[in-house]
Order: structure tokens, then C-alpha cells, then sequence
């Protein structure tokens, strides 16, 4: 170790805070462990390891243009390793630790020879080349061409330039048809098309098109257009023969006869070629003659023929292929002389080394060096030296020889020679290179510059130095306490080992903080050296200022505050556009730790506020903007214009207004409708625009217009109001309201309806037109003017019965007529038909139906709704008792059917039938006679036995009531039960009543029946049973009769029958007995009755009374007659049941509004079915309307009560009453209906719908619609309408509209301009009803009445004050007056005229004539326009006392007085006395 270097370390120490450094011998033993276990067993010698190559050649990419392109530089070696990558030699990437080069999308130009360099702390070395091409394909670039070729000559065509890699493919096209190459075509390796001996055939358009097989791409040429022209010796002479020649593709090449021959030529030349050993290489001969048939062409070297044709190919050249080749082209059989052209063929040989150094080489100080490096190669390879990727000719070191002979010579070798030394061989068939690393030997390491304690920030960067040499160059170990940080083996983020030894730690932390000890260590030695890390935390804003939006004149704080290292003190300080924000003297800016405070802010604190943090930790800061907002001002210059291509819109145009610094967020635009309160029409206009369109306002109204402008803060001012315009009258846009059509009378209809809406009636309303038409027919309308606006009905007369008619109803204006309404239709009432039944057929079907079948009447007669038909029938001599059957329509039928059923049998009857509507029947159509059929006969009457004997017996009968036709026979039958086959049948006469049976056998029973006979058959028979030999006999009484299953209604009687009296029993007949409670016994009575059941012994008994004591007794009956009675049976009581009927008779007694009293007639007490203290009566009434609920009661009281009443009900309403009795069992059945209604009274509610409307400055259009049926209580005679101005204490006027029909009225005589509150009741003749919500409405504008008070205050020589009131009646808003004056003796038309605004009250009248009679007048104006006039006559003079001179001529009265010779009691005499006294003051 040098003395020089151990003084150096002595300052380091003193100079650096707690810097330590340290040395030992390789064979330090501590040291060198620590060393190793913190490296790779490649530093056990303490070196590092040199970069070097790996992988193999890098030979060359095509990458597609766009894609993505990345390249690697394999290398190996100790860390920090670091890369750069150059192209044709130039620098496109510094040094950097990335070992890959990545490029997204690949450009043309970014084709070329790519080279990285690989390099750490021992040295750099330069990797292999790649060559990289873009495959990419252009586009042709000039246009279309024209060439002129001579006949028999050969024609060249060049391809249009064409960038394309690699070279394209091409396809040659004449005409369209692709070229095939062949003896007369070629196409060279330039992509060339050559025609050899031309003809005119050969002239046409020719492209080429080129695909290029990497990029998959293909493009078409522009078109190349060849003539074929004819040369000098062939002028005059013309081709013979025909084409003959091959044909390629349509195209041919003509032969030619033997005598136009061309010499051979040689057209394409070889080129003297280049290639590499190994390479193939080609050489391209083509020549032309004529004929082409006869060209030969030969490839010769050294005089010897080696191939035929026009291409030679040497496959894989050699060195002995180098030399000169000979094309030759001769015509055979030809006296033409050959023609030829000569190449040469240069074959190159890469470098390559001969002689190249060993990988490692060592050297000791002051001692020279020989690196040895020779190439071989054909041309011989020129040999350039690298040391660390830098060329030896820039480092210009004398020590450095190069001998081509030899290599590289390092004369008296230093340590700084230690490092990388890379041969290359280079010629144009490429490149080699071989690389050593030279080792310089015996220096111990040594430190130049060691580092120092450092203090840095958080987040920023360390940087410790440790700059070092030594012989070999020493390895640097980076510690922390006892770890390896860094070194050429170890990486940890974020602590780099720079090249020159040091450490870099980006970014530091404060966990960074403590010594780091740099370690330098070679073969001969090993030094170290130590300082320490501080670490403060960064100052940093931790509360950044907010950007802020402050009111003007609020306060604004800007808030900030900082963290930062404990150990450093920081400091705050405010700017404002790079200008420093202080304390204001007044307090209205104050600055603060942490904050700023600036109160009543305005514009001129506007701006963006920086706060800057200071320390030696770190400087920061953070900006806001505080932006102070206000109100925006109002827009000016608004101004209206109307729209000259729509009557309802209004243009208005605005200046735009200050936005208060805040956005415009909208414009608000209001307007005045005939002097209406403002009222918002668009809520938000866009505050870009300036301009305006308002639409959809109503012609015939004046309107005034205002803008406010709206930001964040709020709404800003109004703008000056618009003057007031006035809109042109327009046609009504809107139909009447509300069109109603009523048939009246079945020729007249009723048409009623309201104004259009005020909004659309667009000017003033003149009346209507009502139209109509049969609706559904075509034609013309008929019209009806009707020329008054208050009318708004109309009543159709002269109209077809049952008809319906279309109506339409329009309003029209000054300016025309509006739009119709919807069509309404309505039919005119309906008619009875005036035509029967068409084709009426009446036949009868059996004997009590008869059939009717009929066509309707036609449909223009029937003058209604066809209700139906009315089927008639009539017994022929009983015209009085008509029976009628309705039947319904059968609408899709045309012909009709009905039966009438239910008729006599077998008589002659009357049939007619008719159509009926609602108001009633048509005529009936011509009656028909017919008789029902005939049917089978009832039983026969009075079957009797007479003359009854042992073999005979006599029987006899009558006819029968029902015959049901002629009586044809009777049937008569008799057997012996008891003997078979006994039956014996005669078929008798309809004479014979009466027939003798013979041959009977004694004391036997015969069973014998009787029928009649008609045409229809065998009628009902008549049966009895005899006895012969025994004559019958009273039967006799039932006995033991027992009752049994007693219930409300039935009861089971057992019993023993009586003696038959010799033949059957043919009716059992059981009588009743009914016992009251008191014990009363009632008659007895027949309660039931059994036919044909001869040996019953059991009845049951129907139809009894429920809850009453009954005994019952019975008595049987054969054909001789009756029994006598059986002896009573015990008494019994049927149970109780619910009522079998309802009270009768159920009356109205008595209504009142509100309540209704009925009557009934009771019930008997035995007629409520159970004991009487548990029955009673319940009424139940309900709306016939339908509306509400069913409502019952029960009345109170017992079995004897007669009325009741039912209070609550709606006043006027009908109902529905019924009445019935229950029982502790249940409720009877229900009465009849009973209609009744109670009292009329006056209206419950007003009616609805209330509306009005101004139409004229005088008149109000009231409307109303019906009170509702629930709130009239009674029959509506009318309606009230109330009225009165808004606010008067008196009370309102009342107009009465008569009738519940009229739903308007036109209340004229108003006030002009006037607020009224009107409203509507309705009334009955009891009473009014409650009015209707006040509505509120004032009457339009008119012009107003004369100013008031018209006074000359001051009166000069040149001038007058005149002042005045408004007047008394201003019928509107007052816009503005107008004073008009003209002398007295001039022309009564010539007046000046002035005008002021509506708030003026006098105004002076200057440049006057002196001693001058004038004529003033003065007039307001309402939106409508000027008012009456107030005139007065005014002398200008000055002489004159106390008063002053006016007349006036609009009123009886004088305003002013002046001294004249006397008293003017009259307008007159005021005006003759003013003139008089005018004459003698001049």
C-alpha cells in the first residue's frame, strides 16, 4: 500500500463523521469469511466475474410492419450487469439493466443491424449482430404508361416501382389473360416481361400484379399500354401468314416466314454477380431474333459449353466457380453471326479466426502483453480492437499496437488496462469475434474515494461512494450491520452496486437508517470502509387547501397544515399568482399557522392561492382556487319583436349580462297577459343563447316580457320590461266545448254547447256556425249562422223522423272562422211503425199451439229501435179476450218465428201480429182465421148401474164436458178380475149413452170402463166397479182412527176401513175440526180427498194450518153414495212454522224530505204460524237507483200493528218498500213492491263545473254543469248567479236562469276592468241550495275614462304646467297619457301631441305663442288603446290675478277660473269671454 494512499485514508477519517476504514491480506481469515457469506463461490478469490456471450448466432428476424418486435442479449456475469443496444451502429437505448429490447409496433424504417453491449465493473463486451427486416408490401407509384416497341424486335416492360420486402411475386396480365412465360415470353429475375420478336398482336394493355408472401398482400399495377410500330425496312410490307405460334391464355405470338429474318441480339445481359460460399448463384441471358424458333442460346467458361438456356444456376458456389462466364446467342440454320456477352462471378469467403486469444489472460504491472488475433477470408477481413466496447482508435492510448501480422501489444501494462479486449474480422462476407479478459496482477485494492455519512429525506436518494483500484480490480461488498446489501453475486431492491463501486439506495426510507460498509477485495488484498445513514421523514402537506366558491362579501378560509420530522423546524408562507399574500393592516387578510383568512371578499380576491411548505426535510405545496361569486347582473337591451311568419310567437334578443363569476346556470323569462301579474312562461333557458323564440302565446292579447339571469348564488335582477305589444287576431283554434245534441221531437233536435277556451279563441268572439248532415251518407252540409255570442244552443226543426244526423259547431272571430268541432251524432225521436209484419203465416201446430212466422216490417217504417213483436190471438166469437205473446227481435234473422200456446182445443181462433217501438204499437197486420186441432176427449160424466140382475146389468153415462172435437164413439169394457181371458170390449155409437151387459155371471164382481172417441183417438176412461145378483149399498164408517207424524203442515191418519156396501170404495174424504184456545170449535171442513185407492187404511193429510189444534173425522165413498162419518179422533196441534203470507194492503200514508210512513193491513193472529208473542213485521226500502244500501227495520210493536215510519232517507228520492211478518221459526215471504218518494227539498249542493270567462271589458260568460241527481232533492226550477266586486261589503246581484236545462249565462253591464267574484245555486220550489266556491274573474280591458282634475298651475307667455289625476274609471292598467294642444283659431286637425309615461301627473308645455287662445287635450291609454279625451282652452298671458285661465269643454263645470270681465256661467260664455278677453289685451 502506497504512502500516498494511507494519507489519503487519514484525511477521510477526519474528514467524515464516524467513517471507518480498514484493511487485510488475502490471508485474513474473519474478513474473508464475512466476505463469503455474503458471495457466490465464483469471489472466492475476490474477484468478479467479467460479462460474457451466450448463445449462438443471432442471425436474422422478418417481422410483419406493426408488429411487435423484441430482441435479447443473453450474457452472463456479476452484477450490476447493464445493456445498450445500438442499430447500424447508432445508440437507440442507453445504459440500461434491461437485457431486452421490445418495440409495440414496427415501422419500415426500423429495419437494420441491431447489436447490444453487455457490461459490469470488470469490463464490456460487444454480442453478435441481427439483422431484423420489415416485411411490409406498398403501392405501385406512377401512373399508367404507354411504350412503343418496333415489329420483330423485343419489347421490355418495366414492372412501376413497387416497395415490397421481401421482393414480391408477379404475375404478368395482357388484356386481362395472364402471360405463361414461354420461347417468345420470359420474365427476369428483375420481374421484367421481355416479348421477343413483336408483331401487332403483341400491342394491348399490360399489368403486372405482386403478392408478397409474407404479408400475405397483393397489389395491382397501373396499366402499361404497348404499340407495336413498324420499322424502316418493313414499311409497305405486310404479314401474310397467320398466327400460328402457341397460344398462352388467348394470347399467341404470330410465326413468320423464313425471310424476315433479325439477327440475334442480345437483349438482357449477364451482370457480374457476387455471392458467398455455399450461396446459390444465378446468371440471366436473353437475346432476340427472328426467328424465334432458331435462337439458341449457351453458357461457356474457359471456352467450355456448360447448359443451354437463358438462366445458369450454380447451386452451392465454390472458390473454383469464381471467374468469367460467356452468354452466346446464334440463330441455327442462319448465316447470322453469333453475338455474346460476358459476367463475372466473384465467390466470397467469411472471415473466420485463425489465431484468437484465450479467454482469460494475466499480466504484471509494467510488463507488455501480447493479445493475439488473425483472420482468414476471401477479400481478406480487416481486423478492428475493442477494450470495453470501445473502439481502440478513440482512446488514442500510444501503449495500445496493433500488428495485423500479430494482434494487440499492451506496452508496460497499468492497472487501468485491466478489462475487456474484443477482436472483430470484418469483410463483405461478414463478421467474427473473439474476446479476452486481461487480468492485471499485484496491486492490493485501494480506496480513492470512500464514503461519507450522509442525511437525506425520506423518499429521496442515498448515494455512498466508494471509488477504488487495485490490480486485479477489486470486488465491492456493500454491508448493513452483518448483511450483504449488495455485490456482484447479491441484489436486493432498491440497493443498487453502481460501476464505480458505490451504492445507490433509491428510494430511501427511514428504516434505511444506520452504517453501511463498503467492502473492496481482490487477489491481493481486501480495505473497507464505513459511514452512517440518517434518514428524516419528509415534509409533506398533510391538509391541503380546498378549492373554494365563496359569496361575495362572506369570509373565506383556506386551510393547510403540514406533517414533518420532529428533529427540523418548517415555515409556511401564502402566494397568489406568484405574489406573496400578507396580513391586510385591517384584519381582513390574515395568515395563520395552518390557515388563511380573508373576510368580505370580493372580485379582487380572486385567484389561485399557492401554500408553500419549507424545510430541510423538504419542500411542498398545494394550490387552490378561490373563486368569489355573486348575484348576475340583469341582462340588458331586451327587446321584442313579433314574428312576421307566426302570429304566436315573439322574438326577444337579449345583451348577455355579467354572470357574477359563477356559470349561468339559466335565464328565467316571465311575461304580463293583458296586464295579468307575472307569471313564469320559461323556467329555464339555456344560457348559451342570446335570442329567444316565445311560442304558443294567444292572438289578440298584449304582452310584456322581462329576463333575470340565474347562477349558483341565486336569481339576479329583471331587465327592463318589454313595451307592451299586442298580438294579431287569428281564427279560433279550438272548437266549442262541450257539444250536446238532444232529440227533442222525432223531427227536431236540440244543440247546445260552450265558448272555446278563452286561451284558443284568439280575438274577440262574433258567433257561430253550426253544420249537419244525415251522418254516414255523403252530401252537403247544411249551415246555420248564428250571429250573437251569447247564444249557445240551437234547435234543429224540419228534420226526418227517427233519423241520425251528424252536427259540428265552429266559432269565428273578426279574423275568420275556427275549426269545427268532433262530429256529434244524434238520432231524432222515435215514431211508431207505420207498417205491420210483412209475410205473416199463422198456422196451428196441435191443438192448443198456434204458430206465427213473419218478415219485419221494411226498415225506413219501423221510425225507431224495433223493440219487438206482439204475437195476437183471439177466440172467434170472444174478440174481447186477446191473448199476447212479445217476442223479442231476432236481429240476424230476417224471417221471424213465435209461438202462442196454452189455447182451447179444437177452436177457431183470430191470429194477427204487429211491430212495436218505444212509443208504442204499429199497425197490426190482416187477421187470420184458423181452429186448433183436433185431440182426445175428456172422461165421460155421471157413469151409473141401473137394472143390476144376476146375469145382466144396465150402464149408463153422459158426454163428456171436454169433447176436444167430434165425438165419433165410445169405447166400453168390462171383466171379472177374478177370471181370466174374461174382458169383453164394445165399440159403441156417439148416440149411444146407455148399453145393456148380458151373460154375466151371478154375485160376481165386474170391473167396467167407459171412454169417448174423436178423430184423435180414444179420450180419457171412466171406471167403477158392480157386483151382479148383489145390488151395492151405502158403504160403512171408518173406525179406530189414530194421528201420527204431526208436523207444521202434515199428519200421518191410520184407520180401519168401514164396509165397502158391495163394491169398491172409489174416494176416502177426511174432514177437519178446528179448536181455539177459548175451546171454541170452528165447522167442519173437507181438508182432503183420495181418488181410486179402494184398500187404503193410511192417509197423510197436506195443506194444514201450522201451530193449530185440529181433530179430524173421515167417511168413505162407492158408487151407491157416501158414508156416514167416523167418530173424531183425538185433537192434535200441528207445530209452528214461519209465516205463510205477508201483511196486505201496504200503502204510503205520508212522505216527508226526509222520511216515508206506511200502512198494512195485520195479519191474522192465527196467520202468523206460532204463538203471538214472538212474531212482528219488518219493512225493508231501497233506492230504486241503485245507489246505497238496502236498509231493513223492524217494527215495533205486536201482531196488531199497522203503520210505521222510516226516517233518514234522502230528501226527493225514490224507493222501494216491501213488508213482512216473522215468527220465532223465521221470516215470511215478502210483499209486493211498493214505489214511493219522499218530499222535494231544497238542493244539497251547488253545481259543479263552475267557470267563467271574460268576453268583452262588460260581459262575463258564466258556465256551469247540471247539479248531480244525489243533490237535487227535487224538481230544479232554475239557477242564481250571484255576483259582486271583489271585496264590496254590499250584497250581490242576482240574476235567475230559469229552467234545469240552460247551464250559461251572459252577465253584461259589468264593470270594465273589475275583479268579481261570481257563483251558482240551484233552487226548487222549496228552497234555494248552497252556492257554489266563489270564482274569481275580472273583465277585460277597455279604454279608459278622461283624466281627472285637469289643472294649469302655471301659465306663461311660452308655456304651460298642466297636471292632472288619473281617471276616475281607468278601465285598465294606465300606460301612458297624451297631451295634445293646437291654437284655437288654427286648423282643429293640426295638434302637437306628446306623450309620458303612466306614472306622470304634469307635464310643461313649452315653445307657445304669447297672448294665444290654445286648445288642450288630454287622453290616458290602457293596453287597448286611448281613452276619452278632457279639453280645455288655456291663454298664454301674464296678466292676469290670482287665477289662472282654463276652460273647460268636456264638462258643465269649470276646472280653473280666470279674472274676466265677468262670470262665465256656461262652457259657452267661458269660451266667448276667454276670446274677448284675448282681443282687448292685444
Amino acid at each position: 500500500m502506497t504512502p500516498g494512499g494511507s494519507s489519503e485514508r487519514s484525511r477521510n477519517r477526519r474528514r467524515m463523521r464516524g467513517a471507518r476504514i480498514g484493511t487485510a491480506r488475502s490471508g485474513s481469515l474473519p474478513l474473508c469469511l464475512v466476505i463469503l457469506l455474503g458471495s457466490s463461490c465464483h469471489m472466492l478469490h475476490g474477484q468478479e466475474v467479467a460479462p460474457y456471450l451466450q448463445g449462438g448466432e443471432r442471425g436474422q428476424q422478418v417481422v410483419l410492419e406493426g408488429n411487435r418486435l423484441v430482441l435479447t442479449c443473453p450474457a452472463g456475469g456479476s452484477w450490476p450487469l447493464q445493456y445498450r443496444w445500438t442499430l447500424n451502429n447508432t445508440n437507440v437505448t442507453d445504459w440500461t439493466p434491461q437485457y431486452r429490447l421490445s418495440m409495440p409496433s414496427l415501422k419500415r424504417a426500423d429495419a437494420g443491424s441491431y447489436q447490444c453491449m453487455v457490461r459490469n465493473r470488470m469490463g464490456a463486451v460487444i454480442h453478435r449482430r441481427t439483422e431484423v427486416h420489415v416485411a411490409f408490401m406498398g403501392n405501385f407509384s406512377s401512373g399508367e404508361q404507354r411504350k412503343t416497341a418496333t415489329r420483330g424486335r423485343a419489347a421490355i416492360i418495366s414492372p412501376p416501382p413497387l416497395a415490397s420486402f421481401p421482393r414480391p411475386l408477379v404475375t404478368w396480365y395482357k388484356d386481362g389473360h395472364k402471360i405463361i412465360p414461354n420461347n417468345r415470353i420470359a420474365i427476369t429475375l428483375d420481374n421484367h416481361l421481355v416479348v421477343l420478336a413483336t408483331t401487332a398482336a403483341d400491342a394491348g394493355r399490360y399489368h403486372v400484379e405482386a403478392l408478397n408472401e409474407m404479408t400475405g398482400e397483393n397489389v395491382t399495377s397501373p396499366a402499361v399500354y404497348l404499340s407495336v410500330s413498324v420499322g424502316k425496312k418493313n414499311r409497305g410490307s405486310t404479314d401474310s401468314l397467320s398466327d400460328s405460334s402457341s397460344q398462352s391464355c388467348g394470347w399467341a405470338g404470330p410465326k413468320y416466314p423464313e425471310s424476315e429474318h433479325v439477327a440475334p441480339a442480345i437483349v438482357i445481359g449477364p451482370k457480374n454477380t457476387t455471392v458467398v460460399v455455399g450461396k446459390e448463384a444465378t446468371l440471366e441471358c436473353i437475346a432476340n431474333a427472328r426467328p424465334v424458333d432458331g435462337l439458341a442460346l449457351s453458357w461457356k467458361r474457359d471456352g467450355r459449353r456448360l447448359a443451354g438456356g437463358r438462366r445458369l444456376i450454380v447451386p452451392a458456389a465454390t472458390s473454383s466457380d469464381a471467374g468469367l462466364y460467356v452468354c452466346e446467342a446464334l440463330v441455327s440454320n442462319s448465316t447470322a453471326k453469333p453475338v455474346e456477352a460476358r459476367a463475372y462471378l466473384t465467390v466470397m469467403e467469411p472471415p473466420s479466426l485463425t489465431v484468437q486469444p484465450k479467454r482469460k489472460i494475466s499480466a504484471d504491472l509494467d510488463r507488455n502483453i501480447e493479445i493475439p488475433c488473425q483472420a482468414s477470408g476471401v477479400p481478406q477481413p480487416r481486423i478492428e480492437w475493442y477494450k470495453d466496447a470501445v473502439p481502440l482508435s478513440k482512446l488514442a492510448n500510444a501503449r495500445y499496437k496493433v500488428s495485423s501480422a500479430t494482434g494487440l501489444t499492451v506496452r508496460r501494462v497499468q492497472p487501468g488496462d485491466g478489462g475487456i479486449f474484443q477482436c472483430f474480422a470484418r469483410s463483405p462476407a461478414g463478421e467474427t469475434q473473439a474476446h479476452t479478459e486481461l487480468l492485471v496482477s499485484s496491486v492490493a485494492p485501494t480506496l480513492l474515494s470512500p464514503p461519507s455519512d450522509q442525511t437525506v429525506t425520506d423518499g429521496d436518494t442515498a448515494l455512498f461512494t466508494c471509488q477504488n483500484s487495485g490490480a486485479p480490480r477489486p470486488a465491492v461488498t456493500w454491508r448493513k450491520g452483518s448483511q450483504v446489501i449488495a455485490s456482484g453475486s447479491v441484489q436486493v431492491p432498491r440497493f443498487t452496486l453502481l460501476q464505480s463501486g458505490g451504492l445507490q439506495i433509491r428510494p430511501v426510507s427511514v428504516q434505511d437508517s444506520g452504517e453501511f460498509t463498503c467492502i473492496a477485495s481482490n487477489s491481493e488484498g481486501t480495505i473497507n470502509a464505513t459511514a452512517a445513514l440518517t434518514v428524516w421523514s419528509r415534509t409533506v402537506i398533510s391538509v391541503p387547501p380546498d378549492d373554494q366558491r365563496v359569496i361575495k362579501g362572506t369570509t373565506a378560509v383556506l386551510a393547510c397544515n403540514a406533517t414533518h420530522d420532529p428533529r427540523i423546524s418548517i415555515s409556511f408562507k401564502w402566494d397568489r399568482g406568484g405574489v406573496a399574500v400578507l396580513p391586510s393592516s385591517g384584519g381582513r387578510v390574515s395568515v395563520r399557522p395552518g390557515s388563511l383568512t380573508i373576510s368580505q371578499t370580493w372580485s379582487g380576491d380572486i385567484g389561485d392561492y399557492t401554500c408553500s411548505v419549507t424545510s430541510q426535510a423538504g419542500n411542498d405545496s398545494r394550490s387552490a382556487r378561490l373563486e368569489v361569486i355573486e348575484l348576475p347582473h340583469s341582462p340588458r337591451s331586451l327587446t321584442a319583436r313579433l314574428n312576421d311568419s307566426d302570429s304566436r310567437s315573439v322574438h326577444l334578443s337579449w345583451l348577455r349580462p355579467f354572470d357574477g363569476n359563477s356559470p349561468l346556470l339559466y335565464y328565467v323569462l316571465e311575461l304580463s297577459e293583458n296586464n295579468s301579474p307575472w307569471k313564469v312562461y320559461l323556467s329555464e333557458v339555456d344560457p348559451a343563447v342570446s335570442e329567444v323564440s316565445v311560442g304558443g302565446l294567444t292572438p289578440a292579447r298584449t304582452y310584456q316580457f322581462r329576463l333575470c339571469a340565474v347562477n349558483q348564488v341565486g336569481r339576479g335582477q329583471y331587465s327592463a320590461e318589454t313595451q307592451r305589444m299586442m298580438l294579431r287576431e287569428e281564427a279560433p283554434s279550438a272548437p266549442p266545448n262541450n257539444i250536446v245534441a238532444s232529440g227533442r221531437t222525432n223531427q227536431s233536435i236540440m244543440v247546445q254547447w260552450q265558448p272555446p277556451p278563452e286561451s284558443e279563441l284568439n280575438g274577440v268572439l262574433r258567433g257561430y256556425v253550426l253544420r249537419y248532415r244525415l251522418a254516414g251518407l255523403p252530401g252537403d252540409y247544411q249551415e246555420k249562422n248564428i250571429s250573437t255570442p251569447e247564444t249557445n244552443y240551437c234547435l234543429l226543426k224540419d228534420l226526418i223522423i227517427w233519423t241520425q244526423y251528424q252536427i259540428q259547431v265552429a266559432a269565428y272571430t273578426g279574423a275568420g272562422l275556427g275549426v269545427y268541432s268532433r262530429p256529434v251524432t244524434e238520432y231524432t225521436l222515435q215514431g211508431v211503425p207505420t207498417a205491420p209484419p210483412q209475410e205473416v203465416e199463422v198456422v196451428a201446430i196441435n191443438s192448443t199451439t198456434i204458430r206465427f212466422t213473419w218478415n219485419p216490417p221494411p226498415q225506413q217504417f219501423i221510425n225507431g229501435i224495433n223493440q219487438g213483436y206482439k204475437l195476437l190471438v183471439w177466440p172467434e166469437q170472444s174478440p174481447e179476450e186477446v191473448r199476447v205473446v212479445t217476442i223479442t227481435p231476432d236481429y240476424p234473422s230476417s224471417r221471424h218465428t213465435g209461438l202462442v200456446s196454452g189455447l182451447r182445443k179444437f177452436t177457431w181462433y183470430y191470429g194477427s201480429t204487429l211491430c212495436f217501438t218505444t212509443p208504442g204499437d204499429g199497425p197490426r197486420s190482416a187477421p187470420t182465421l184458423l181452429q186448433t186441432h183436433e185431440d182426445t176427449p175428456g172422461p165421460v160424466r155421471h157413469l151409473s148401474f141401473t137394472e143390476i140382475l144376476d146375469t145382466s146389468l144396465r150402464v149408463s153415462w153422459a158426454e163428456p164436458l171436454d169433447k176436444n172435437g167430434i165425438i165419433t164413439g165410445y169405447m166400453l169394457w168390462w171383466e171379472a178380475p177374478s177370471v181370466k181371458s174374461s174382458r169383453v170390449d164394445r165399440s159403441l155409437s156417439n148416440s149411444t149413452l146407455q148399453y145393456q151387459l148380458t151373460g154375466l155371471t151371478s154375485t160376481t164382481a165386474y170391473t167396467i170402463q167407459v171412454a169417448a172417441r174423436t178423430g184423435a183417438g180414444q179420450g180419457v176412461v171412466a171406471s167403477a166397479t158392480i157386483s151382479t145378483g148383489v145390488p151395492p149399498e151405502l158403504p160403512g164408517a171408518p173406525s179406530n182412527l189414530v194421528i201420527s207424524n204431526i208436523s207444521p203442515r202434515t199428519a200421518m191418519l191410520r184407520f180401519r176401513p168401514g164396509a165397502d156396501g158391495k163394491t169398491a170404495i172409489s174416494r176416502w174424504i177426511v174432514e177437519g175440526q178446528v179448536v181455539k184456545e177459548d175451546g171454541k170449535e170452528e165447522a167442519w171442513r173437507v181438508v182432503y180427498q183420495k181418488d181410486n185407492e179402494p184398500d187404503a187404511d193410511t192417509l197423510e193429510i197436506p195443506s194444514l194450518t201450522p201451530f193449530t189444534r185440529y181433530r179430524f173425522r173421515m167417511q168413505q165413498v162407492n158408487i151407491v153414495g157416501s158414508s156416514p162419518m167416523s167418530a173424531p179422533s183425538r185433537l192434535i196441534q200441528t207445530l209452528q212454522a214461519a209465516p205463510d203470507t205477508h201483511p196486505s194492503n201496504l200503502s204510503l200514508v205520508s212522505a216527508t224530505q226526509t222520511s216515508l210512513r206506511f200502512s198494512w193491513k195485520p195479519l191474522l193472529e192465527s196467520e202468523f204460524n206460532s204463538s203471538p208473542e214472538t212474531v212482528g213485521y219488518r219493512l225493508r226500502v231501497w233506492r230504486t237507483d241503485g245507489d246505497g244500501e238496502d236498509r231493513t227495520e223492524d217494527v215495533k210493536g205486536g201482531f196488531g200493528t199497522s203503520e210505521a215510519t222510516i226516517e233518514g232517507l234522502s230528501p226527493w228520492t225514490h224507493h222501494q218498500v216491501q213488508i213482512q211478518a216473522f215468527n220465532s221459526i223465521g221470516p215470511g215471504p215478502w210483499s209486493q213492491n211498493v214505489a214511493a218518494r219522499t218530499a222535494e227539498s231544497a238542493p244539497s249542493g251547488p253545481p259543479a263545473n263552475v267557470t267563467a270567462e271574460a268576453v268583452s271589458s262588460s260581459r262575463i260568460m258564466l258556465t256551469w254543469a247540471p247539479l248531480p241527481e244525489a243533490q237535487r232533492n227535487g224538481v230544479i226550477i232554475g239557477y242564481k248567479v250571484l255576483y259582486r266586486e271583489k271585496d264590496s261589503d254590499g250584497p250581490p246581484s242576482v240574476r235567475v236562469v230559469e229552467g234545469d236545462r240552460n247551464l250559461t249565462l251572459l252577465l253584461g253591464f259589468l264593470q270594465k276592468y273589475t275583479m268579481y267574484a261570481l257563483q251558482v245555486l240551484a233552487y226548487t220550489r222549496i228552497g234555494d241550495g248552497p252556492p257554489s266556491g266563489a270564482v274569481l274573474l275580472r273583465t277585460k280591458e277597455d279604454v279608459p275614462g278622461p283624466p281627472v282634475r285637469m289643472m294649469f298651475p302655471e301659465v306663461r307667455l311660452t308655456s304651460v304646467r298642466v297636471v292632472w289625476q288619473p281617471p276616475a274609471f281607468p278601465n285598465g292598467i294606465i300606460l301612458g297619457y297624451q297631451i295634445s294642444y293646437r291654437l284655437h283659431s288654427r286648423d282643429p286637425l293640426r295638434w302637437t301631441t306628446v306623450e309620458v309615461g303612466s306614472n306622470a301627473r304634469q307635464f310643461t308645455v313649452t315653445g307657445l305663442a304669447s297672448e294665444h287662445t290654445y286648445v288642450f287635450r288630454l287622453t290616458a291609454r290602457t293596453a287597448v288603446g286611448w281613452g276619452e279625451p278632457q279639453e280645455a282652452l288655456v291663454v298664454t298671458t301674464e296678466r292676469r290675478g290670482k287665477q289662472h285661465t282654463a276652460f273647460s269643454q268636456s264638462a258643465v263645470h269649470i276646472t280653473t277660473r280666470v279674472d274676466l270681465p265677468k262670470l262665465c256661467v256656461s262652457v259657452l260664455d267661458c269660451v266667448s269671454n276667454a276670446l274677448r278677453y284675448q282681443s282687448s289685451t292685444k
